[in-house]
């Protein structure tokens, strides 16, 4: 929770631990200082009709997980809204975003695998011009990024053509590159790195970072 709303919401891990309290204080979430993953089987099965109701049977698919943490604290449920059905909560727009990306990963954790394809497209210009590629991703089948349109925007979505289909050019521009040294860590890569070592729990890395 603390890393995607950090890359998705720029929120702090502080911001986004203060704003899932007055979530879980009004009753919209269910505790959020936890690092479980698992769901009790009355919420899977809750979620999974969801599923079939708003987008097809053929996008539901029940799943449980298992933690990859070996000092993982599972005393209660992974995060997720109260009622899957709300499809919106908060007292204002922080609370309203945050809501949205919790349900949305609840949603998502019980529908089927997205089918896609890495690919890249070759354009030949003329003979006199190098060949210009793009690299990118063909959804073959959308699965769970229905309930989860940001996810697309993480990748290059590159449309359907067939070979030897002609292109318009539109624009032309050129840009300089140069090596870059290794990007400092953003917050969320902080909590990623924090877990991976097993330094600290996810009710301390707020605190950590700060």
């Amino acid at each position: 929770l603390q890393q995607t709303a950090s890359s998705r919401l720029g929120f702090s891990p502080k911001r986004t631990m203060q704003v899932a309290q007055k979530l879980y204080e009004a009753g919209n979430i269910s505790y959020m200082r936890t690092d479980s993953v698992n769901l009790n089987e009355d919420v899977i099965k809750k979620i999974s009709g969801l599923v079939k109701k708003e987008y097809g049977a053929e996008y539901a698919e029940e799943r449980r997980y298992k933690t990859k943490s070996k000092n993982a604290q599972e005393a209660h449920e992974a995060i997720r809204p109260t009622h899957a059905r709300t499809a919106s909560a908060g007292a204002n727009p922080d609370e309203k975003k945050l809501y949205g990306l919790i349900r949305a990963r609840a949603v998502t954790s019980q529908m089927t695998a997205a089918k896609t394809m890495r690919t890249q497209v070759v354009f030949v210009a003329d003979k006199d011009i190098p060949n210009f590629h793009a690299h990118g991703t063909r959804i073959l089948f959308p699965g769970w990024m229905v309930a989860d349109p940001y996810a697309k925007q993480e990748d290059v979505i590159l449309p359907k053509i067939t070979q030897k289909e002609p292109v318009t050019v539109h624009d032309i521009t050129s840009e300089g590159k140069e090596t870059e040294p290794p990007r400092r860590y953003s917050e969320a890569g902080l909590v990623k790195e924090l877990e991976k070592r097993g330094i600290g729990r996810p009710s301390t890395y707020a605190a950590i970072i700060q």
